[in-house]
């Protein structure tokens, strides 16, 4: 097969290279909306998941993310380190339930607004109709 054809055709019609290029310019305009909080998007839905499921392990919220579980220790780790996140001694199985620390429900509640303000501007941009049909789309994606 002609090579320019290859190129044209996957240019055109790649869905994980579009999904890919829209995440990356999405992704940026909420770590700079959160910069001010020293947060990216990745680090403010993590505060977020741990949060509100408070996880028995690394190995049920890396589940509930549908993240690897090593990425997802690696992604705790500074978030630990700043003190945001406690992880509390082994329980049962070696497990460590994951929970936020006073400074990261305060950093979460920083952060919420400036999170808004860029929410709402996208979904502006997608309107209604195409808001539901992208929820609808990924949802059946995943």
């Amino acid at each position: 097969m002609d090579q320019t054809r290859i190129h044209e055709d996957v240019t055109q019609r790649c869905t994980a290279g579009r999904l890919l290029r829209a995440a990356r310019r999405i992704t940026r305009e909420y770590d700079d909306a959160l910069r001010p909080v020293d947060l990216t998007i990745a680090q403010f839905g993590l505060l977020n998941a741990v949060g509100r499921f408070e996880p028995d392990s690394i190995s049920e919220l890396a589940d509930l993310l549908a993240l690897d579980r090593t990425t997802l220790s690696r992604n705790l780790k500074p978030l630990e380190k700043a003190g945001l996140i406690f992880r509390g001694e082994e329980g049962d199985g070696r497990r460590r339930r994951l929970l936020l620390t006073t400074l990261g429900v305060r950093r979460l509640e920083e952060a919420y607004p400036l999170w808004k303000e860029v929410q709402d501007r996208i979904e502006g941009r997608l309107r209604e109709d195409g808001l539901s049909q992208l929820t609808a789309g990924l949802k059946r994606l995943r």
